[in-house]
């Protein structure tokens, strides 16, 4: 698959921001940026600001004509036909007021397309951070921008699971020899992307299977346990009680964590 560089490696492309964008483009997971919280705050607040000044000159334009000129606030017509100032005409105001609403309607929606972007994982900071400090492809100050890490964002969703991806594909890396590792979950397009031996850029589709058969096991035994335990169990009512309460909490918690569940569909699941 053409991943934007001609199929040839990371470390084929120029060091520098060549080199860099190559690395970011070869997994998802490393399309990693600042959204700029702060300055992005900072001209909300500006234009806030531009828009309470008109509104304020807007209110002490109509207090003055409630009582210089009450004709004019009951007719935009009669306003226009009987104001003779060009300059600080309420047409003039509103038109001023409505091309600044548009800039802060703007900024508004581009923050709130920021702000539903998620946080990346710990993880993938750590391996976008390290092959940055190891690589050394942009000066040290325009790689100041890593100092600010509680400021980046993920532009790549990812999968359903992120967490427990990384937790199972950091366990198998544990536990797998390497070169059976890379032979399982790492493809021939996936080894091309980098000469990097540090760097394993495993298959998304072969580490999903992976998660749905750790989610299938788990389903199982949260369901099936209870019933088992009921069996084997003699006792009192109040210990089987317990015992289902239990497992309805592991259930809850199970689907809370591993799932993008909202709070309703948990309480419809648990429910059943």
């Amino acid at each position: 698959m053409d991943n934007g560089t001609n199929g040839s490696s990371v470390d084929d492309h120029p060091k520098g921001y060549p080199q860099l964008a190559a690395f970011v483009n070869s997994d998802e997971n490393f399309l990693i940026a600042r959204k700029y919280g702060y300055l992005r705050s900072r001209v909300l607040l500006y234009r806030q600001d531009e828009l309470s000044v008109l509104e304020r000159d807007l209110i002490a334009l109509d207090a003055d004509d409630e009582e210089n000129r009450p004709v004019a606030l009951t007719s935009r017509k009669n306003d226009e036909q009987t104001d003779k100032d060009p300059v600080y005409s309420r047409k003039v105001l509103i038109q001023k007021i409505d091309d600044k609403l548009k800039e802060y309607d703007n900024v508004v929606s581009r923050i709130q397309t920021y702000v539903s972007l998620k946080n990346p994982s710990g993880r993938n900071v750590r391996s976008f951070i390290d092959w940055i400090q190891d690589h050394k492809p942009l000066t040290k100050e325009e790689s100041s921008f890593l100092e600010h890490k509680d400021d980046f964002v993920a532009l790549s969703d990812g999968q359903e699971n992120g967490w427990l991806d990384g937790l199972v594909e950091d366990t198998l890396n544990f536990w797998l020899p390497d070169n059976l590792m890379r032979k399982i979950f790492t493809s021939s397009a996936l080894s091309n992307r980098t000469d990097d031996q540090h760097l394993r850029l495993c298959s998304k589709r072969r580490i999903d299977l992976v998660v749905r058969l750790v989610l299938v096991l788990i389903t199982v035994g949260l369901l099936v346990g209870p019933s088992a335990v009921l069996f084997l169990v003699s006792g009192k009512s109040s210990l089987k009680i317990s015992l289902i309460l239990v497992f309805t909490l592991l259930f809850a918690a199970a689907l809370s964590v591993c799932t993008k569940a909202k709070r309703h569909e948990m309480l419809a699941a648990t429910a059943t």
